[in-house]
């Protein structure tokens, strides 16, 4: 019987994984300075693939370097919120209706039973994001446009950020984590119909709806 190769994740990637995740989940605020040597020391390693990490983190739009000290959390605006949202929503209702053409009724099929989960059963954090990512990434996944690949994944990673951050994961938020399993079931079912116009107007009421949210949260704060 032939065994299944484990996946062995590069130290250098785990590091960067692990920093993107702290980062996306707000566990490091915006605008919060992460030292290179404290982060070393609790992976254990040395400062170059920290180093690394950081810049790549900055290249997508999360870090700001510090030379010789580390890097900042990007902080958060209302107007880069309206800027994150206004290139979502023209990129991602195209990419959704294109996607839709092709075969992906697998995709839609799980996807429906995780958010039917959430909705159902006492709330999974992870299962949350992960499913909130799927979705948004489904739109993409036959779009051979390498420029709009990458300009979505940016844009993807900043407002993940701005979200989770609004969101807060805590209980007293819980009907909007409700609202937006709501909204992607209702874009799953437009995805199935096929249906260019029905797809198009769900994925921007959504986006629309999440701008919203954020910013509603975003101007809480200040």
């Amino acid at each position: 019987m032939e065994r299944k190769k484990s996946m062995i994740v590069p130290v250098r990637e785990q590091i960067f994984n692990r920093i993107k995740k702290s980062v996306l989940s707000n566990d490091y605020q915006p605008g919060e300075i992460i030292p290179i040597d404290k982060i070393a020391r609790e992976f254990g390693v040395s400062s170059t693939p920290i180093r690394e990490a950081f810049i790549r983190l900055e290249s997508a739009g999360l870090l700001t370097l510090i030379p010789n000290k580390g890097a900042m959390v990007v902080e958060v605006t209302p107007k880069d919120i309206l800027n994150i949202w206004e290139m979502r929503k023209l990129l991602e209702p195209y990419a959704g209706k294109l996607t839709a053409q092709h075969d992906i009724e697998a995709e839609i099929a799980k996807l429906e039973k995780d958010i039917t989960t959430l909705l159902h059963e006492d709330f999974e954090q992870e299962l949350y994001i992960e499913t909130d990512q799927s979705i948004h990434e489904l739109f993409f996944k036959h779009i051979q446009n390498d420029l709009i690949i990458e300009t979505f994944q940016k844009l993807n990673n900043i407002s993940l950020r701005m979200r989770y951050q609004a969101e807060n994961f805590t209980k007293r938020n819980e009907s909007i984590m409700r609202q937006v399993c709501n909204e992607h079931l209702h874009i799953l079912e437009c995805l199935r119909s096929k249906d260019p116009v029905r797809i198009e107007q769900a994925i921007y009421d959504h986006l629309d709806n999440g701008e919203k949210r954020t910013l509603q949260s975003a101007l809480a704060e200040v």
